[in-house]
């Protein structure tokens, strides 16, 4: 059994502890945990109160988050951008952007759903 704790606005496994905590004050922020594989960042669905490995996203948390990725890479796109010339790079991040406009139509939308920027971005030149 572990001892977990969730934050509160992310409704995510904040820490993890073998044994209750001694102090009373913080010991009351934790709940039991019967599966001993829980990690960090796991998600608890406050509806049905069970835990999950990832998020599943409702089509209005995903659209603002996706649209402001979107709209973090449209420079990169542009005719005016530094990475036109950059046939890969250009063709990556194009790759990405048509990712996250899919994202609406896959069900369910988890954590390991949401494309990734992390192999464009270490090609940035």
């Amino acid at each position: 059994m572990k001892y977990i704790e969730i934050n509160n606005q992310t409704h995510r496994v904040r820490r993890i502890e073998d044994v209750l905590p001694s102090n009373s004050a913080e010991a009351a922020h934790f709940i039991e945990c019967p599966d001993d594989n829980v990690d960090l960042n796991w998600w608890i669905d406050e509806e049905t109160d069970t835990l999950h490995e990832e998020k599943i996203w409702t089509l209005e948390e995903v659209r603002p988050l996706r649209n402001e990725k979107l709209f973090n890479t449209d420079w990169m796109v542009g005719s005016d951008s530094p990475y036109k010339d950059d046939a890969s790079f250009t063709a990556d991040i194009k790759t990405y952007r048509q990712a996250l406009r899919d994202l609406t139509s896959q069900d369910p939308i988890l954590d390991s759903t949401w494309p990734s920027m992390e192999n464009i971005s270490s090609n940035i030149p």
